[in-house]
C-alpha cells in the first residue's frame, strides 16, 4: 500500500502529465508557449516534467494558451489538492491538540452536508464529554505532545452545536466495532452508548446514524475512517497524518463508498438493538 507521500508524488506526476499532453496536442512547442505567455522556456520545461508545481494562475495561462480553457476547473482542483493533500499530525500537534481542533472551524462553517464513516472511535460529534476527554488523552499520550487535553476537549465538544443548525445535515455510519472499543469503563461506555441511542430515533431530523454490522455483506470495506464535506473535500485520517483531498474524482470515489456503506448499515430499531447489545 503506497504511503501518503507516495500518493502526493504520484498526484504531482499525473498533473504534470496532463499539462504535457495538453501542450503536445496544441500547436505550441515549449519554446513558442513560453514566448506567447512571457515565461522563461525553463519554466515550461520544469512544469511539464514535474520539477515545478504550477500555481493556479499558471494553470489558467497554460490551458488558455493551448486552447483548453475547459480543463481549467479540474486542473486547478488538482493543484489545490496538492497544496493540502497531506498534513502530518506531528506538525499540527507541536503546540498541543487544541490547534488541531480549531483547524476544523472553517470546514464546519462552510459545509452544509457532512457524511462521516468511523470504524472507531465513536465520531466526535456524537461523543459525551468524558469520552472526548478519554479519547484525546489517549492521543496525547500516544503522540507525546503537550497536554492541553481539557482545552482541546472544549473545542471539540463545541462543534456539536452544529448538529442543531437547521442549515446542515449529518449522515453517520458507525461500525459495530466502535460500540465495543473500551474508551472508558463500563459506566462511561454506558453513558456514551445511551447518548448514541438518542440519535437513532430520527431526532433531530437533520442527523442520521446508521450502524454497520460486522457481519453485514458489503462490496467495499475501507481501512480508514473518513469525513466528506459537501461534495468538495474528503478527509481520511491515518496514523501518521491526515489527507485533505479535493480532487473531484477522488471525492466521488469516497461518496460512492459512503453510499455503499450506508446501504449495508442498519437504522432505527435495528441500530438500537445493536447499540443496546453492546451496552455494558
Amino acid at each position: 500500500m503506497p504511503t501518503t507521500k507516495e500518493r502526493a508524488d504520484e498526484a504531482s506526476k499525473i498533473l504534470a502529465s496532463q499539462l504535457r499532453q495538453l501542450l503536445a496536442q496544441s500547436t505550441h512547442s515549449v519554446t513558442s508557449l513560453a514566448a506567447e505567455v512571457g515565461w522563461a522556456k525553463s519554466k515550461v520545461s520544469k512544469i511539464q516534467n514535474c520539477r515545478q508545481t504550477p500555481s493556479e494562475e499558471d494553470i489558467r495561462v497554460w490551458c488558455t494558451a493551448t486552447g483548453n480553457a475547459d480543463h481549467i476547473p479540474e486542473l486547478i482542483a488538482a493543484v489545490r489538492n496538492l497544496d493540502g493533500l497531506y498534513i502530518q499530525w506531528r506538525r499540527m500537534e507541536q503546540g498541543g491538540l487544541r490547534p488541531v481542533q480549531t483547524s476544523f472551524q472553517g470546514l464546519y462553517e462552510d459545509t452544509r452536508e457532512f457524511r462521516i464513516f468511523q470504524h472507531a472511535p465513536i465520531p466526535s460529534l456524537l461523543q459525551t464529554a468524558p469520552y472526548t476527554l478519554a479519547h484525546l488523552t489517549a492521543i496525547m499520550e500516544f503522540r507525546q505532545v503537550p497536554n492541553d487535553v481539557e482545552d482541546a476537549a472544549r473545542e471539540r465538544l463545541a462543534y456539536q452545536r452544529y448538529l442543531d443548525d437547521g442549515t446542515k445535515t449529518f449522515s453517520f455510519v458507525v461500525s459495530e466495532a466502535a460500540l465495543y472499543a473500551p474508551m472508558l469503563g463500563p459506566s462511561g461506555m454506558r453513558e456514551q452508548l445511551t447518548k448514541l441511542l438518542t440519535f437513532t430515533d430520527g431526532a433531530p431530523a437533520n442527523v442520521a446514524v446508521g450502524v454497520l454490522p460486522l457481519r453485514a455483506p458489503r462490496s467495499v470495506w475501507p481501512w480508514e475512517g473518513f469525513w466528506i464535506y459537501d461534495s468538495r473535500e474528503v478527509r481520511p485520517d491515518l496514523v501518521a497524518g491526515q489527507i485533505r483531498n479535493r480532487q473531484p474524482s477522488d471525492v466521488q470515489a469516497y461518496l460512492g463508498t459512503f453510499e455503499r456503506l450506508a446501504q449495508a448499515s442498519v437504522y432505527g430499531r435495528e441500530a438500537r438493538a445493536l447499540i443496546q447489545a453492546a451496552t455494558p
